[in-house]
């Protein structure tokens, strides 16, 4: 009975720790693998940009109007249009939080978007060019802020984003009046001006590689109207002079760029 007794205390011995050990073994940790982390746009980058641009133009002229009551005199200031292409930089900084990305970017170009165009008086009985003019836009820059949404197709992460803020241009205007005293050369006047005003667009950003990124965008600025100092129109073979003219300046781009981010990608 003894043996018994001690036999059957062992095996309720064993039986409790084999319990307790295999509750032990449900109660360990399982280890996962951390999560890969996902792209970020947050942070700090410079680039290169290159584009194209069209620009239309609204001209007054300095103008003087010596046989008014003249019947059937007209005088017309055609809206010209003008483009070109432009290379530069630019600067900016991102902050990504869940989907949305926040973020400033300042750019600079330099190129040649031109145009030119007539200052008309249209008798009944001739056409006559009173002044010709010739715009070059040289330089122009941004500051903007940006407001994207980030996402994937398939593994490449891209943004697509929206962007406004200020505008400048740096102009040059050449005018010559025509309708000089025959024999006379007429004067030429070449000036130039800052514009300033808006801009508002929108783009998207592919990553290439981790801290690497190519975009395609589009602005449309509207850099205000400027004084600028002119020849005098005059539509009655009169001396050529000075004068001033005003020149209203609204221009349409389209651009690629290169950005490199500094830091952390994934």
């Amino acid at each position: 009975m003894r043996k018994l007794l001690m036999v059957s205390a062992a095996t309720i011995v064993l039986a409790i720790d084999a319990a307790h050990a295999a509750d032990l073994a449900m109660r360990q940790p399982v280890y996962r693998a951390p999560a890969a982390p996902g792209f970020t746009w947050t942070g700090i980058y410079i680039g290169a940009n290159g584009g194209c641009g069209a620009d239309k133009k609204d001209y007054v002229a300095g103008f003087a109007d010596a046989d008014p009551g003249e019947p059937g005199s007209a005088f017309v200031f055609p809206t010209s249009h003008g483009g070109g292409c432009f290379g530069g930089g630019q600067i900016g900084m991102n902050y990504q939080f869940s989907n949305w990305v926040v973020g400033i970017e300042a750019d600079g170009s330099w190129g040649l978007i031109q145009g030119s165009g007539h200052v008309l008086e249209p008798d009944p009985a001739e056409l006559e060019v009173l002044g010709l003019y010739e715009q070059k836009l040289t330089a122009l820059g941004t500051v903007r802020g940006r407001l994207g949404y980030a996402s994937t197709w398939g593994t490449t992460p891209f943004m697509l984003y929206f962007t406004g803020g200020w505008a400048w241009a740096r102009n040059e205007l050449t005018t010559q009046a025509t309708n000089a005293i025959a024999g006379l050369v007429p004067l030429a006047v070449t000036d130039t001006q800052n514009h300033s005003g808006w801009t508002i667009g929108g783009g998207l950003e592919v990553a290439l590689a981790p801290n690497w990124s190519l975009k395609g965008e589009y602005l449309y600025m509207d850099l205000g109207s400027k004084t600028y100092a002119t020849s005098l129109i005059n539509d009655d073979g009169a001396l050529p002079a000075a004068s001033t003219g005003s020149l209203n300046i609204k221009l349409n781009t389209v651009k690629v760029g290169l950005n490199y981010k500094f830091g952390r990608s994934y």
